[in-house]
């Protein structure tokens, strides 16, 4: 005999089901979620590999001190605009309407006591015109600080084409120790090689019997101090690549796991084209075409103009003439169509006779300021010279370095190589060895170092005269679109070019 099941069993089967079918289908959702991707996924960052001058192309278009020279030429065209404002006519509109209620217009009678008044309607007046106005004389003032906003003007297109031959000399300085360091880092990565195979010699021949353990130790020594120049040179260059960033205007990708990747992989090896220079010219050159220094002069210029406007505002009367067409409501009529109009002129004159000698303190800062630009152009002078002449000094020096080591890495690689053949046969010693690596490694680091040094120089000669040596048009830079600049500047280290130096 069957017994039916209890309601109270089957009602928790019932649960325990939808337990079991629901943890299922938790799991299902489970294994469809996607994870996210892991830490390696990371999209890998290649840096855009540039010459020098391609790099110079990109610094003209990115730099942040080119832009902001950019902006303040707008900003002195601006200025000039509105200075030479004073010498246009100006036209402008009036207009005036006026209301006033007839309770405001109560005239009372039987003095001042209230009783009977007699009461006006709304009173309506409006009228129209348009004036021109010209000023017509100031002794020149208006002009003078016209031509002195236009001179400020052209100074600061020289400060922009200033700035931009100092952000190309900072390019080529920053790109030469690029290109220097990683040329040491090759030769410190052999020294350090050759001193690691020494030691693997030294231990192979001590556990043969064949030397003492000091020879191990020699060995194990020049190896330690072989490392901080491979170290030194990485980090220099490092810290170099940081730089040309900053400059170009580009920044670390932050989501690339190494954080020293340089956005910026420079290509090309450190150049040698030596020059014939000549210093008279190159002093010409600076004092004809350097940039900084005609805008000091322009200061000069721009001082005198303000000193003459001054002396015009000060002395000379100021007439101003004006003159339009008018059109108001008849005040005898109550209605407002109901006009009265016609043209309508006038001329007026202002003559200061006493300021309280204003204009005479005035005077004395303006004289200052032309004595102040006068003695910083004497200055500027100095220093363009000075820069000449070291530029010139430390090519020259540059020059004898290089020539004197290059014949000097010939001759130590064939020291080292007869002292290893030496060695190897037992007719040398380990010193011997040593020494000669020390000496190949010191010559093509002195080597390295003239080329990067003639290479500054030539750099800083072209920056002190403004005058390039050879073509300098830098080509477009890959993917991008050259977009005519406003206003336009020349590319090159100057403008226009006289004597050139060497010639």
């Amino acid at each position: 005999m069957r017994f039916p099941a209890p309601r109270g069993f089957l009602l928790l089967v019932t649960i325990l089901a939808g337990t079991v079918s629901a943890q299922e289908k938790k799991t299902e959702e489970k294994a469809q979620v996607t994870l996210p991707p892991a830490q390696a996924a990371v999209p890998e960052f290649s840096s855009r590999k540039m010459t020098l001058a391609e790099c110079v192309a990109l610094a003209l278009q990115q730099n942040m001190e080119i832009r902001q020279a950019k902006d303040e030429v707008r900003r002195k065209e601006g200025i000039s605009v509105e200075v030479r404002s004073a010498l246009l006519p100006k036209v402008f509109a009036t207009g005036n309407f006026e209301y006033q209620s007839k309770n405001l217009n109560s005239l009372l009678v039987n003095g001042g006591a209230f009783g009977n008044a007699i009461v006006a309607d709304d009173e309506l007046n409006w009228n129209a015109g348009i004036r021109v106005s010209q000023l017509l004389f100031d002794g020149g003032a208006a002009l003078s600080r016209t031509r002195a906003a236009r001179i400020s003007e052209s100074q600061s297109m020289l400060l922009l084409q200033d700035t931009i031959d100092r952000v190309i000399l900072d390019v080529r300085r920053v790109v030469y120790t690029v290109l220097l360091n990683r040329s040491l880092i090759d030769v410190q990565t052999e020294a350090v090689n050759l001193r690691q195979q020494q030691l693997s010699t030294q231990q192979k021949k001590f556990k043969a019997g064949s030397v003492t353990k000091f020879n191990v130790l020699t060995a194990d020594v020049e190896l330690a101090n072989t490392l901080p120049q491979l170290i030194r040179a990485e980090n220099t260059k490092r810290i170099a690549e940081v730089q040309l960033a900053r400059i170009l205007a580009l920044d670390y990708p932050v989501e690339v796991t190494d954080h020293w990747i340089p956005p910026v992989q420079v290509e090309g090896d450190l150049p040698y084209q030596p020059i014939t220079t000549d210093l008279p010219s190159s002093l010409e050159n600076a004092v004809r075409n350097r940039n900084d220094l005609r805008a000091v002069k322009k200061e000069i210029e721009v001082q005198k103009k303000l000193f003459d406007a001054a002396k015009e505002d000060a002395f000379v009367p100021k007439v101003v003439g004006s003159g339009g067409y008018d059109v108001i409501q008849n005040p005898n009529s109550s209605s407002l169509g109901t006009t009265l109009q016609g043209p309508t002129a006038s001329i007026s004159g202002r003559w200061e006779i006493f300021d309280g000698l204003q204009n005479a303190g005035r005077f004395e800062q303006l004289k200052a300021q032309i004595s102040k630009a006068q003695v910083a152009y004497e200055e500027k002078q100095r220093s363009v010279e000075s820069d000449v002449r070291e530029a010139v000094v430390k090519i020259e020096e540059a020059q004898q370095l290089v020539i004197s080591q290059q014949k000097n890495v010939e001759q130590a690689r064939e020291s080292l190589r007869l002292a290893e053949a030496r060695f190897n046969v037992g007719a040398g010693i380990q010193l011997d060895i040593i020494n000669a690596q020390s000496n190949l490694t010191q010559a093509r680091f002195l080597e390295l170092q003239g080329r990067y040094d003639y290479n500054v120089a030539l750099a800083l000669l072209e920056r002190a005269t403004a005058t390039p040596f050879g073509p300098k048009n830098p080509p477009t830079v890959p993917g991008t679109v050259s977009v005519p600049l406003s206003p336009k500047v020349n590319m090159q280290a100057s403008t226009g070019v006289g004597l050139q130096p060497g010639q």
